[in-house]
Parts: structure tokens; C-alpha cells; sequence
């Protein structure tokens, strides 16, 4: 009687734990979540189709299609059990796994008929689980710690940036004044010494015209007398020639006939140079040494540019000599070659004094630039005042572009901006700029843009890069970049899980959120606050 007894109160001792640890058979194989759709006294199938009372849950026989009103039996093969697994990760099972004598769940809630007895091994099983979670979590407090320094140090560059900013549009406006009133100094300084250069050149113009017609009236005389000059050369030479006496006449000049064509070229320009007939010998050799004697031409230059000019003239009409069309036979005698001779070097003495006109009217030799340290100074000020203003505008251009994005709730990713994070997979290099663009790289010359910067997408935790390079037959392609949480910035996986349409994950201490560091803190709270004390079955 007493045995009968003790036994009864053990039986109704277990029951007890049992019913206390796990849920009521009403409410069998219901996430917590969900069991206050179910209090209802009519219930409503979740595919709207029909209604059912609280009475018709979980009576094993399948009022819904969708398996509703069945979530804790095998009647509804569309219905769902939910393992609660305390200590380890709830699952869902497909209810036809139900009693079916096999133990799915850790729990061991799935076969509750007592047909198999389970060992309830979630809290063995979820130790790993639960070791994993305390990393992420501990993972995640050291993100959002950084998260936060890195958001004030976005708020203080975006601050300097903005200071900044309104500066350079102050300075702008100041350097713009600036440059104009002094281009407009410029200009005037310009004007002046422009104005100031060509009364010179009229100053200087008449004294050289003056020098010029001198020297022309006095080729014209000279040359008036050449051919007399010529042929009493000629008369003399033949005098001397009936006593054989080849020698250097009494004036010191050469034979006429012995001369060659250019020592009679030097001998006739003679005549327009100034020179005198018996120095015809020391002209050709101070023409060369360019020593300043009288038969040089004389001019203030600064070198021997004109010097170098006048030679060249001089070589030409020695060139046209000795391709002259004056013919030398031997039947005329030696007094008609040489005046025809003499006649096409006059002609020649003519075009030389062209030549010359010609040279003095297009090489001003007294001109010199103006020594003015004031226009220099002012044209130093304003080339560098235009530089500065030219940096000024270039800075204002790129803050404007970086600070009109939306960088985020607390402006936190103000810091990715200018950056590019990539990764290689396979024989593809991906690269990510955030607010700029996403490249695909195969080898060191083929790109395909995967998309422009267009948005944030899912409350800040993900990027849309689209409009990229159009797909053959198909879309343009695009990449949407996942955040999560990292306690370093790194690109990591990229996918094409449909047709040009690419997903990657960047990690990033910025996808950090304190509000998912609670969510994982109360999770591994759940799994540890229902430890098994002393019973590892149903």
C-alpha cells in the first residue's frame, strides 16, 4: 500500500517537471513568437482559405492546407514543427517528421508520443554554437567601438572640410579681385611700354633714313665714276703691259689682269663702301677679320648679326660673279671684256644698295627693352595670384563634390570616400570606390565597369553601384555591396548570383550597429538561461 503510494507521487512528480519545462500540448511545435495568433478562440488559416476553433489545434486532423491549425502533429503534410531546442538554436522541422521515431530534435520535443525516448543533447550541441556567438559578440562590442571613434572623426573632417570650404569661397572672391585689378595693371603697363617702343622706333627711324640716303647719294656719285675709274685702270695696265712690267704699279695696286674676279669685285664695292682704290687689298682682308676699319659697316649693334648679314650679301654677289653671263673669249681684247665686265658688277653695286635699304628698315638697332621693375613685379603678382586662384577653385570644386553625398545617419562613411578596396578571385580582381564606381579586372588592360555609384540601400547596410557595362543580349550590369561588421575595411566575397547582376560583401567597422550588438547579446542570453539540471530525456 505504501509502495503503491511513494510510486504515484513519483509519477506525478515527473509529469510535473516535464510539463514545466516544455510547452503545453496546445501550443506544441508554435514558435513563442506566434502563440498569440493561436489564443484566438476562432483561428484564422494563414492562406485566409477557412477558419477553425481553438478546439481543432493541433487534434491531428488537417483543417488548413497550409497545415495552420496542425503545427504540433504529422495531419498536414504542408505543416511546420518548431523545435525550441532551449540551450542550443531553434529549427523548424516539416511535420511529417513528427513521431515518426526518430529523434530530430536536440530537444527531443519532436517524438512526445513515447514510443522512442530522446536524450535531450542540446545543451552538448549548442556549446559550439554558443562559443561561436560569444566571438561575434565580442567581435562586434570591439567594432562598435571603433564604429564610434571613426564616426567622430567623420564629424570632425566633415566640420574642417565645411570650415575649409567656406575659406577657400572667401579667398576666392578676394583672389578674384585681386587677379582683375591686376590684369588690368598689366594691361595698362602693356599698353604703355608698347606705346613707349614705337615712339622710339619713330625717334630712331629718321637718323637711320638720314644715314641711309648719305650713303646712297654717295654710291650713286661713285658709281657715276666707276666706269671711268675702270677704264683708266685699263689704260694704265696697257701702258705697263708695252714694257712688259707685270710688277705692282706705283699706287701699290695690282695688275688688273692678274686680279681675279673677286679681288675686282672687292675693288669696284670699294667705290660704295668709301674706300679708297689703293686700298682695295687691305678692304678684303678687314672685311673678314671684322676689325671696325673703314671699309666695315659701321652701326651700334650688340653683336655680329648684322656684321653676319652684310657678309652674306657681299658672298652673294661674289657667287653671281662667278656664274656670270659675261663671256671671256679669247678674240675680244682684255679692254671690252673687262668694261662689260664692270657694267654687270655696277648692276650688282645697284641691287646691293636695295639690299641694304631693305636691311635697314627691318633691324632696329637702337631699340632695347624697357627696364622696368614695377611691370615686372606686377606680372610676377599677377601670374601668381592667378595660380592661386586657380588652386582655390580646384579645392572648392572637390569639396563640393565630396560633402553633397548622403554619407550616412552620422555621416559615418565620410571616411570611405576617395578610397578603393579590392579583392582577387579566380583571374578577376574586383574594385570597390564607394560614391564613385565598382571595376571588374582581367590582366593589366581588360576592365568592365560593373556600375556607377547611385545610393545607400537597406537602411545604410548596403551599396548600389548600377548603369555598368551593358551584358551581350542582356542588362546593364550592377553590384550591390552588403556591409557587415569588421573590425578592418576589406572586400571580400563578390558573386553573380543572376545574369550581370554581382553582390559582394565589404566589411567594415562601420557596419558595426550597437542595435545588432544587443540582438546577439539576447540571443546567447536565451541559449544559456535554460541549462538541463539532472534530466537529459523526455
Amino acid at each position: 500500500m505504501k509502495v503503491a503510494f511513494f510510486l504515484s507521487i513519483a509519477i506525478l512528480s515527473l509529469l510535473a517537471s516535464w510539463s514545466s519545462s516544455s510547452p503545453s500540448l496546445s501550443f506544441l511545435g508554435i514558435a513563442p513568437q506566434d502563440e498569440n495568433y493561436f489564443r484566438k478562440e476562432t483561428i484564422k488559416c494563414r492562406n485566409g482559405s477557412r477558419k477553425f476553433t481553438k478546439a481543432q489545434l493541433n487534434d491531428d486532423f488537417c483543417d488548413c492546407l497550409d497545415g495552420t491549425d496542425e503545427p504540433g502533429t504529422s495531419a498536414c503534410p504542408e505543416g511546420k514543427f518548431y523545435c525550441r531546442n532551449v540551450g542550443h538554436l531553434p529549427t523548424s522541422l516539416y511535420s511529417s517528421m513528427v513521431n515518426d521515431g526518430i529523434c530530430d530534435c536536440c530537444d527531443g520535443s519532436d517524438e512526445y508520443d513515447g514510443k522512442v525516448k530522446c536524450r535531450n543533447t542540446c545543451w552538448e550541441a549548442g556549446k559550439k554554437a554558443r562559443d561561436k556567438l560569444q566571438k561575434l559578440i565580442d567581435m562586434y562590442r570591439e567594432g562598435v567601438t571603433i564604429r564610434k571613434r571613426e564616426v567622430e572623426q567623420a564629424k570632425e573632417a566633415i566640420s574642417k572640410d565645411k570650415a575649409e570650404l567656406s575659406v577657400l569661397k572667401a579667398e576666392e572672391k578676394s583672389l578674384d579681385k585681386l587677379v582683375n585689378q591686376l590684369k588690368v595693371r598689366k594691361e595698362q603697363i602693356e599698353k604703355a611700354e608698347g606705346k613707349e617702343q614705337l615712339e622710339k622706333d619713330n625717334e630712331d627711324r629718321p637718323n637711320v633714313q638720314e644715314n641711309f640716303e648719305s650713303t646712297e647719294a654717295s654710291g650713286k656719285e661713285d658709281s657715276l665714276t666707276s666706269e671711268d675709274d675702270v677704264i683708266g685702270l685699263v689704260e694704265q695696265e696697257e701702258s705697263k703691259s708695252e714694257h712688259e712690267d707685270t710688277n705692282v704699279a706705283e699706287d701699290g695696286s695690282e695688275s688688273i689682269e692678274d686680279m681675279s674676279k673677286e679681288e675686282i669685285g672687292r675693288l669696284v664695292a670699294s667705290r660704295w663702301t668709301g674706300e679708297r682704290t689703293g686700298q682695295v687689298e687691305e678692304t678684303g682682308s678687314g672685311a673678314d677679320s671684322n676689325e671696325g676699319k673703314d671699309g666695315s659697316l659701321n652701326k651700334p649693334s650688340d653683336g655680329d648679326s648684322e656684321k653676319n648679314v652684310y657678309d652674306h650679301h657681299q658672298s652673294s654677289i661674289t657667287d653671281d660673279l662667278d656664274s656670270s653671263s659675261v663671256v671671256h673669249e679669247p678674240g675680244l681684247d682684255k679692254q671690252t671684256q673687262f668694261l662689260g665686265f664692270t657694267i654687270h658688277i655696277q648692276s650688282w653695286l645697284r641691287k646691293m644698295q636695295d639690299v641694304s635699304q631693305n636691311l635697314l628698315r627691318s633691324v632696329s638697332w637702337f631699340s632695347s627693352p624697357l627696364d622696368n621693375l614695377d611691370a615686372d613685379k606686377i606680372r610676377k603678382e599677377y601670374k601668381e595670384s592667378t595660380a592661386r586662384l586657380s588652386s582655390a577653385q580646384e579645392r572648392i570644386s572637390s569639396l563640393t563634390e565630396k560633402l553633397k553625398h548622403d554619407l550616412g545617419v552620422d555621416g559615418e562613411f565620410y571616411t570611405l570616400y576617395g578610397q578603393c578596396f579590392e579583392t582577387k578571385q579566380d583571374k578577376y580582381v574586383y574594385k570597390i570606390c564607394p560614391f564613385k564606381e565598382a571595376v571588374q579586372e582581367e590582366g593589366q588592360y581588360h576592365k568592365t565597369q560593373l556600375g556607377y555609384w547611385e545610393k545607400f540601400e537597406e537602411s545604410y547596410s548596403a551599396m548600389l553601384f548600377s548603369n555598368g557595362a551593358g551584358c551581350w543580349n542582356g542588362p546593364r550590369r550592377s553590384i550591390k555591396v552588403k556591409l557587415r561588421c569588421g573590425l578592418k575595411t576589406e572586400l571580400t566575397d563578390v558573386d553573380e548570383p543572376s545574369r550581370c547582376e554581382y553582390l559582394a560583401v565589404l566589411s567594415t567597422p562601420l557596419g558595426c550597429l550597437d542595435g545588432k550588438l544587443k540582438e546577439l547579446e539576447g540571443k546567447l542570453e536565451m541559449l544559456q538561461k535554460e541549462k538541463p539540471e539532472g534530466h537529459d530525456e523526455l
